[in-house]
């Protein structure tokens, strides 16, 4: 009988599930949407019982005679906390939206094993606090034994700000604030003054958009005073002072159906003022500290999915390094859970760290045996078994857009080349075609560059190590005309930085693409259309190649095409 830990992300949104084995490592992490193919997954159970079931046939657990215990990623649910509801920057109608969710997933967790076979008496149930998820998760990605660790949130289980001291691999407290300010709040207001829907995920757009817009001082300004940063805690303005910034905000905003453009500015003014606010946040912290540094900081939380800030801010506040993990959000905080069940039941003080760092935690791709052929008819299939990176390479130096369907999914949102779509970066209008005719996006959205990280001083102004494409960093200027389809507007690209210990597949195609292209640099991103989550099957690929401009799939060993020409 074998006892598993299963980390169950319960808070309304973005669900997932991961399971660690008896000697602490994590074998499987893979969010809800994905196996629904529902972004977001909103109130979806993190243990659905058909994904359960995939995840553990996939780790060899039994149901019928294993253990398991359960960890969910909230210490109570949100309805019963303490904490009074702030209406100001977001309606008060979807926070209790999102308590509702909460509280019912909470209720619930772990209940699927019964349907799956697992007893009442052999299944436990740990309830984790949300930071101190988001923590662990951060500590087990990191080639660290001691860091800061700083947690920037929508909100936490009494308020979105945690800051811990990671040391000799345990996990000390520092201090978190109480209440509602938060930055993952502002920037969701912002999201909405700006058109989009924070409940669709859609801030990335904002800071898409923020690259073509102009900063504007005196509004900086004043956003900047909706939040005050005071020993690192946040707290929010004085409603009748949020109410002010609102107003003078509304002159720069858009509505849905307004051209995206015309709310650049508040984008690029709001991206500002969250930077200022975030570095408050951060300088306190650095501040607050007795030793010498630089420091190793540790980032997570949804605001560390803010790539733009990512970049810049281990050489503007002095860190040595700046680590995010490739899942900072909600859905990577079942990790955390997990681990933490795992440490309580062993009676571990320590965090265990990932013996690779990789983000391949997900379904194998799972096409060893099968035939495709007889599904695929109108399109040439070749077998390209041992010759994979080759073949995609000179797929992509004839100009084909190139799909990758290969080995274990990655967890987080962005793809990071094992469920990819890939480009030679170099041909005129690629970023164009490929968001108009494959991702179906908005033709101001940005691509991600991939290289090899011992080229990234060559290609960027700093050379920070990026593996799962959360830092954004500057183009050096003479050779952004070489890759100009993820040369954003403001000259930053979100680097995917790889080396031949984590990423060996993709280093070696960058190497074949060198030879094929005299440059090691490609678009990488994901392998979805607008709306829909990152796919989950070879069917959900050939679905994309059949529907979009997508020239090519490489599922498994076959690469699948449409006729060329």
């Amino acid at each position: 009988m074998t006892t598993w830990y299963l980390g169950l992300a319960t808070s309304g949104h973005d669900p997932a599930l991961a399971i660690v084995d008896e000697t602490g490592q994590v074998v499987y992490a893979e969010a809800t949407e994905r196996f629904l193919q529902d972004k977001r997954a909103w109130g979806i159970s993190p243990d659905h019982p058909p994904h359960l079931e995939r995840a553990l046939k996939i780790c060899g657990a039994s149901p019928e005679t294993d253990t398991f215990i359960v960890g969910t990623t909230w210490k109570a649910m949100k309805a019963q906390m303490d904490v009074k509801i702030h209406d100001a920057m977001l309606p008060a109608l979807d926070t209790l939206w999102m308590r509702g969710l909460n509280g019912s997933l909470q209720a619930m967790a772990g209940h699927s094993l019964l349907r799956l076979g697992v007893t009442p008496d052999r299944q436990r149930l740990l309830r984790h606090e949300h930071h101190l998820c988001h923590a662990v998760t951060a500590a087990w990605f990191a080639p660290l034994s001691d860091a800061l660790v700083l947690v920037l949130d929508g909100e936490g289980d009494v308020g979105a700000v945690s800051a811990y001291a990671l040391e000799d691999r345990a996990l000390k407290r520092l201090w978190r604030s109480w209440g509602p300010g938060s930055l993952g709040t502002f920037y969701g207001w912002l999201t909405f003054r700006c058109g989009f829907d924070w409940r669709l995920g859609e801030e990335w757009k904002v800071m898409g958009l923020a690259a073509y817009g102009r900063v504007i001082p005196h509004l900086r300004a004043a956003l900047q005073t909706l939040l005050t940063v005071k020993d690192g805690r946040l707290l929010f303005a004085a409603a009748d002072r949020i109410a002010e910034v609102q107003q003078m905000a509304s002159t720069y905003a858009r509505t849905i159906s307004e051209p995206p453009m015309q709310a650049a500015d508040l984008a690029a003014t709001g991206q500002a003022a969250y930077a200022a606010l975030a570095d408050a946040v951060i300088g306190d912290l650095l501040a607050q500290q007795e030793g010498p540094g630089p420091f190793d900081l540790l980032l997570c939380g949804g605001c560390a999915l803010n790539s733009s800030y990512n970049g810049a801010v281990a050489n503007r506040l002095g860190l040595r390094s700046l680590h995010v993990p490739p899942c900072p959000a909600d859905d990577g905080n079942a990790i955390g859970a997990a681990l933490l069940s795992w440490m309580q039941d062993r009676r571990v003080p320590t965090i265990p760290a990932s013996p690779d760092c990789t983000p391949f935690l997900g379904m194998e791709a799972g096409l060893s045996g099968r035939d495709l052929r007889p599904h695929v008819r109108g399109f040439e299939v070749k077998d390209v078994s041992g010759n994979t990176a080759a073949a995609v390479a000179e797929a992509l130096a004839q100009g084909r857009v190139v799909g990758t369907f290969r080995g274990r999914a990655e967890f987080g949102p962005r793809a990071l080349g094992n469920r990819s779509i890939l480009a030679d970066p170099a041909r005129a209008g690629m970023k164009d075609h490929i968001n108009a005719i494959i991702k179906g996006r908005e033709a101001y959205r940005p691509f991600a560059p991939v290289l090899r990280a011992r080229d990234t001083a060559d290609w960027f102004t700093s050379a920070e190590a990026s593996p799962y494409m959360s830092k954004t960093l500057f183009w050096r200027q003479e050779r952004q005309d070489q890759v100009q389809a993820v040369v954003h507007a403001d000259g930053t690209g979100r680097a995917q930085t790889v080396t031949p210990e984590m990423y060996p597949w993709m280093h070696d195609l960058l190497d074949e693409t060198e030879r094929r292209t005299g440059q090691a640099v490609l678009l990488n991103t994901s392998f979805n259309i607008m709306g829909k989550p990152i796919i989950d099957t070879v069917e959900d690929a050939l679905a994309v190649l059949s529907t979009t401009g997508l020239d090519t799939v490489l599922a498994g060993d076959l690469l699948i095409s449409k006729p060329f020409g």
